[in-house]
């Protein structure tokens, strides 16, 4: 969305214009009187919301479209969508100033998790079957996957459905957020720090969008524990936007409103974490039809 729009969707979240919506507004008169706003606010933020898709006209008046419905519920994190997230990401931008000077992000909204698992759920088919391609091709041969920091489970799922053992790990709220999605299909999940890593060994340790989430002494400390978890001649790979390839202004700015350490790499600088960490044959590659790439290393076989 352009960006006044966003602005006018997290005005009217913040005055109670959406949840008046959502609930049992259906007239203009309606949600001024429920949200205790202007009716010329009320007007225009209706015309607006009917103008962008997120209200129908009907009989009574109007009602939320299905764009709406990250809006309404919250319970099965895929029908949320990229939208409330973004509103998130406006707000702690907004916020950004003070950021800034204190180093610390502000604190998170209630639906944070669930809102950031929307979004990641709302990724294109095309994109997650590319990276799950791109690690498959890199090592052919493997059999077991581990999954880290992988939110919805779109590439833990990908990669089931293509015959691989998989494991997925994540942190506890992410877990209990996504396990009953995730019953019926063929992955194993662990609640944990990805940080710390998963028991066990695996061919492929995959990570996706994960190292800009972490500052460089974390993300050495996430591949620490990836060549842990990494069979002999294993492969641990790190999907990603990289600084001198495909980033932009727009992330690094997320970045910096909603993280504690979280930074936009060079891809060299992430190579040599991986070659830090023990691993060999570093490499560095494109992700087709993607704007992603990726870094990729095997762990030697004399660990």
């Amino acid at each position: 969305m352009e960006y006044r729009e966003l602005l006018l969707l997290r005005a009217a979240r913040e005055t109670g214009v959406l949840d008046a919506l959502v609930s049992n507004a259906y007239t203009v008169d309606e949600v001024a009187r429920e949200a205790g706003v202007t009716e010329r606010a009320a007007r225009i933020t209706v015309d607006a919301l009917l103008d962008m898709g997120l209200l129908e006209a009907v009989e009574e008046g109007v009602e939320p479209t299905n764009r709406m419905l990250g809006f309404v519920t919250k319970t099965d994190v895929r029908s949320i969508g990229r939208l409330p997230h973004a509103l998130d990401t406006v707000e702690a931008l907004v916020d950004l100033p003070e950021t800034m000077e204190s180093g610390e992000v502000p604190e998170r909204p209630s639906n944070w998790t669930r809102n950031r698992l929307g979004a990641r759920a709302a990724e294109d088919d095309a994109s997650v079957r590319a990276a799950v391609t791109a690690a498959v091709r890199e090592h052919p041969d493997a059999g077991d996957v581990l999954v880290v920091a992988g939110g919805p489970g779109r590439h833990a799922v990908e990669f089931a459905r293509r015959g691989f053992d998989v494991t997925l790990l994540d942190d506890p709220d992410v877990v209990d957020a996504v396990e009953p999605l995730l019953e019926r299909e063929r992955v194993d999940l662990v609640a944990g720090d990805p940080l710390a890593g998963a028991d066990g060994e695996f061919d492929v340790v995959f990570h996706a969008g994960v190292a800009r989430e972490y500052g460089p002494d974390d993300n050495r400390r996430l591949l620490a524990a990836a060549s842990d978890a990494t069979s002999a001649d294993g492969l641990a790979i790190h999907v990603d936007a990289f600084r001198d390839e495909t980033v932009d202004a727009a992330v690094a700015a997320e970045l910096l409103a909603t993280t504690e350490r979280g930074a936009c790499y060079e891809e060299g600088a992430v190579g040599e974490w991986f070659a830090d960490a023990g691993f060999a044959d570093v490499r560095a590659g494109d992700v087709p039809g993607t704007e992603y790439r990726f870094v990729a290393g095997r762990r030697r076989a004399t660990q």
